[in-house]
């Protein structure tokens, strides 16, 4: 038995994931990967709620109001359903390789990283326009009993590899010998990896399960870590890793890994140019400093602009900017000894004092209170 009042309470949390979605992509023009997620996250939820308001309509049709607990006729190892769901878990599983390395995740990489996926789907539709035979399965022990039929060995051996691919996808970043990181991962990597298991182990449930309870929770599985990673995004360009090391920390790895990324010379003077620019200047302590200021000092578009820094680690204007203020609070920290968190924290352009002790303690993992301190202790030694 499935209940209506659940599938309801769903439904209002699709239009919130929709919503918040929806915020994430009209305000990502400085970062490709927030745009990325807003879309991903906003078709996802309206895919829900379309869903659910189909099911909706299903279950009042043809009675007076509708009723607290319905039938739901399931159908396991479903291929519609393994197409509907497959897009989402491969896209959602490139996120850590394009955090990570900003610039790297190219449209031809995606690409190629879908080709797995973009089989499955053409096998998946071929053999359901063209097969004469559909198994319906109604439980669990019934996938076992009905091995012996083409179409139910077909559809498993596509809902296992709809479950590897991604996973795989997922955790190619961590193999280091491969894909070289500049960026490290930090705690928001860690609530992504969960919120992807606690999705997919949804989805293995829902194709697996034996119950309408299945049914019931799948939705909540998918759209609560949505609006969770949602809020992350929302506070955050780039909430997967934190900004790149200077250029000097870096080992010979990590500056080969640079290089792949695809970059003209004229981006890669502008990169310098950029550097050079910021340390004399220090235009970024202006709290009102935008990205049209920067396009206009550097006498570039921002395309070009927005190249350069993907280059150089950075997902867009916002995490620059912010990366290049914490520089410069440190090193005035250093040299500045009379004045107080506040006072550089205003210096280095920062306006907000939450969003600075959160930005800080993220990055640095103490607040600015008690590195000031500790950076005192050791010049007085």
């Amino acid at each position: 038995m499935t209940s209506v009042i659940m599938l309801f309470i769903e439904l209002l949390l699709d239009v919130v994931g929709l919503v918040t979605g929806g915020i994430i992509w009209a305000h990502s023009s400085e970062s490709k990967i927030r745009r990325g997620w807003g879309m991903l996250s906003t078709t996802l939820s309206l895919l829900l709620l379309c869903d659910n308001i189909e099911w909706m309509w299903l279950f009042s049709r043809g009675v007076e109001g509708i009723p607290r607990f319905v039938e739901v006729p399931m159908d396991h190892l479903s291929i519609w359903h393994i197409v509907r769901v497959i897009f989402f878990f491969q896209l959602f599983s490139l996120f850590p390789i394009a955090a990570l390395k900003p610039g790297w995740m190219t449209l031809t990489r995606i690409i190629n990283y879908s080709i797995p996926i973009l089989l499955i789907v053409c096998v998946s539709c071929c053999f359901q326009f063209f097969n004469g035979q559909y198994t319906m399965l109604k439980s669990f022990a019934a996938i076992g009993e009905n091995l012996d039929k083409q179409d139910v060995v077909v559809r498993l051996m596509l809902f296992i590899v709809s479950v590897l691919m991604p996973s795989l996808n997922f955790l190619l970043p961590y193999f280091k010998k491969w894909i070289p990181i500049r960026r490290k991962q930090s705690r928001g990597m860690y609530i992504y990896m969960g919120c992807f298991g606690l999705i997919m182990s949804g989805y293995i449930w829902l194709m697996l399960g034996t119950s309408g309870l299945c049914f019931n929770l799948f939705g909540y599985f998918v759209v609560l870590p949505t609006i969770f990673l949602n809020i992350l995004y929302l506070r955050n360009d780039n909430p997967l890793s934190l900004p790149p090391l200077p250029t000097d920390d870096l080992s010979e790895k990590e500056i080969e890994a640079i290089k792949e990324i695809e970059v003209s010379p004229v981006v890669l003077e502008l990169s310098e140019q950029l550097q050079v620019f910021m340390k004399a200047y220090t235009p970024f302590t202006n709290p009102q400093y935008s990205l049209q200021d920067v396009l206009t000092d550097m006498g570039t578009n921002e395309h070009r602009f927005n190249k350069a820094l993907r280059y150089n680690g950075f997902s867009g204007f916002r995490d620059y900017i912010n990366f290049n203020r914490l520089q410069y609070f440190k090193e005035q920290a250093s040299l500045r000894k009379d004045l107080t968190v506040k006072e550089l924290m205003f210096m280095s352009g920062f306006t907000s004092r939450s969003s600075f002790y959160r930005y800080f303690a993220s990055i640095e993992k103490i607040s600015p209170s008690d590195y000031i301190e500790r950076l005192q202790r050791e010049q007085n030694v």
